[in-house]
């Protein structure tokens, strides 16, 4: 007996119709219609509102690096006055992020989400980075505050290596535009009395300031050009205490000028690459051998290397604009291991002495072996 089996035969199809389902009750066809338009339209809307919403978070991506020993603008980055050490072969790149999502620049959630399936880049919360009450003015302020400390620390920590002496001062380092001394005292001004007390530190300056009673003005003497002038500055109030709208910070006066030519960068974590290009141009010979060098950390007077945020940006950013070495605080090993760019070399650094030592070497030998790693 022969059995077939036909279970491969292709059964004929279906006749096709354009009669939509559920012809029969025209009611349920029309709401089930109703209901796909409608959630399609509150898609479309949530989309739209997504895009403009503004999200809680600050989404850093990689940002472009600078040659400090190089030109920005057609002026020269970092200049010692009266130093003519000549041009270098190498480079040393101050490495930057690019933020959005601070205050005064939200960013929307839809840029949020985008960010998310980025590698690239990182979501942080934005008060994991700022205060609640920070406006525009406050970041910019703070910015521009930071950046020139990391300066003023630079070359404390250049000239500290080379057993140069220095004095500290009481310095403003920024103003803001609503208060009290708006137009009248600038950054960079240094305080030499308050209300008839003379100044020996910040905190005392902020105390004299603070103190001041309602209806008085703020009596305030400083140096500027070398030359001295006094203020009467109507404070506002806090409670009992009066402010003027000013940053105050440790400054320093120098026995040489060292002059920087930066402009919309802020923040401290250049310090550290800051105080090797003051270091070379003090010093004889090209510190970096023609080699390529980027890196990044705070630096303090003492020239230790402090930790900053963002690190994974700033390698992707320097490798891109062609650096081959990356100096990086140890303090931020833990963001760099695994995360190190194809073709970039990482070396920790945790003072200013073994960031000399490790460009000396790489200039040399152009090699990090031997040299601390975040492996």
């Amino acid at each position: 007996m022969i059995v077939w089996d036909n279970s491969h035969v292709e059964k004929p199809l279906k006749k096709l119709t354009a009669t939509p389902p559920n012809i029969t009750n025209p009611r349920l066809y029309k709401r089930r219609l109703w209901t796909v338009c409608t959630s399609a339209f509150a898609l479309v809307v949530l989309t739209a509102v997504a895009a403009v919403l503004p999200a809680p978070y600050v989404v850093e991506s990689p940002g472009p690096s600078l040659n400090v020993l190089g030109e920005y603008e057609g002026k020269d980055i970092v200049s010692v006055e009266n130093r003519a050490d000549g041009p270098s072969d190498g480079e040393l790149r101050m490495t930057t992020v690019s933020v959005q999502g601070s205050p005064g620049y939200d960013i929307p959630l839809a840029g949020v989400m985008t960010a998310w399936f980025d590698r690239d880049r990182s979501i942080i919360p934005v008060e994991a980075l700022y205060p609640d009450d920070a406006d525009a003015e406050d970041n910019s302020l703070m910015n521009t505050v930071e950046m020139n400390g990391s300066q003023q620390e630079a070359i404390a920590a250049a000239l500290t290596k080379q057993g140069v002496s220095y004095s500290t001062t009481t310095m403003v380092a920024g103003v803001r535009s609503d208060g009290g001394a708006a137009n009248q005292l600038q950054p960079g001004d240094v305080v030499l009395e308050v209300n008839g007390q003379k100044i020996e530190n910040v905190s005392a300056a902020g105390d004299a300031i603070g103190a001041t009673a309602r209806g008085e003005k703020v009596e305030v003497t400083v140096r500027r050009d070398g030359a001295e002038k006094s203020f009467a500055l109507t404070p506002r109030y806090e409670g009992d205490r009066a402010l003027l709208g000013i940053v105050l910070a440790r400054g320093f006066e120098f026995p040489v000028k060292v002059n920087f030519a930066l402009e919309g960068i802020g923040g401290p974590s250049a310090g550290m690459i800051f105080a090797l290009a003051i270091y070379d141009e003090m010093t004889p010979g090209d510190l970096t051998g023609g080699k390529k060098i980027a890196g990044t950390g705070t630096i303090n007077e003492q020239g230790a290397v402090g930790p900053i945020g963002g690190i994974r940006q700033k390698m992707i950013g320097a490798r891109a604009d062609g650096a081959e070495f990356f100096l990086a605080p140890g303090m931020n090993c833990e963001d760099v291991t695994g995360h190190i760019p194809e073709g970039l070399q990482v070396v920790r650094v945790d003072s200013l002495t073994e960031a000399i030592e490790a460009v000396e070497q790489i200039a040399q030998q152009g090699s990090i072996e031997g040299l601390a790693t975040c492996g």
